[in-house]
């Protein structure tokens, strides 16, 4: 495969965000006098993007307009102030990533994560690795529409036939469906590997060392 990029999801792909995560949506439940959320219970929200992640977690509350706003407010200010606190990448990670930048291998970021956040997480914890990075923006419809990626990719030149999308979630798999890529799942994120099966990826890795022995048979091919 003629493969010049590399598209990854970033929370449970790139970056193991669950602990800042969770400690931010349970301090706003708290806050707003709502039960706390247990890691595992986090896990299971995410993938979808903040607002469907706060969803999640408020239930039934969330058909609230009102509230739900002023909660999702008031998360997001908090979790801008934790994100970088414990949120680190998987190990071997930064190995991966400077392999393929010193291989001619671009990579980038696209995300259902706010833009900004994700910038501002790329920036802290893997500066100069990424080409390009892309979060989810206001008004705008989050993975798998390929609305706003197809602009990523216009602006950043990159070739669908000469990609590969790696992520966590089914959105992440229907997302390099939709672009007629291959996909990569990984199984050490926030998906269980079961339930990863069930959604088709291309190939199906454990670890960060898997999905850089997976990349380097692709490449030879």
């Amino acid at each position: 495969m003629n493969i010049k990029n590399i598209i990854f999801d970033l929370d449970g792909t790139v970056i193991d965000t669950l602990v800042d995560l969770a400690r931010a949506l349970s301090d706003t439940l708290e806050e707003f006098s709502l039960p706390r959320v247990t890691l595992a219970q986090t896990r299971t929200l995410l993938g979808g993007g903040a607002r469907q992640f706060v969803k999640g977690a408020l239930k039934e509350k969330a058909n609230d307009s009102v509230f739900f706003e002023t909660f999702f407010t008031t998360y997001m200010k908090r979790y801008k102030a934790y994100q970088v606190e414990q949120s680190a990448p998987y190990p071997g990670m930064v190995d991966l990533l400077v392999w393929l930048k010193e291989n001619g291998i671009r990579s980038f970021i696209f995300s259902n994560k706010p833009h900004d956040l994700s910038v501002e997480l790329i920036d802290q914890r893997l500066p100069g690795l990424f080409t390009g990075v892309h979060g989810h923006k206001p008004n705008t419809l989050p993975k798998p529409d390929r609305t706003m990626y197809d602009l990523f990719a216009t602006e950043y030149h990159i070739d669908s036939q000469a990609s590969i999308f790696v992520g966590d979630s089914e959105f992440d798999i229907e997302m390099g469906r939709v672009l007629g890529m291959k996909t990569i799942a990984v199984s050490y994120g926030y998906v269980d590997k079961p339930m990863l099966q069930t959604y088709h990826p291309d190939y199906l890795v454990d670890t960060v060392e898997e999905l850089k022995a997976q990349l380097i048979t692709l490449l030879k091919q």
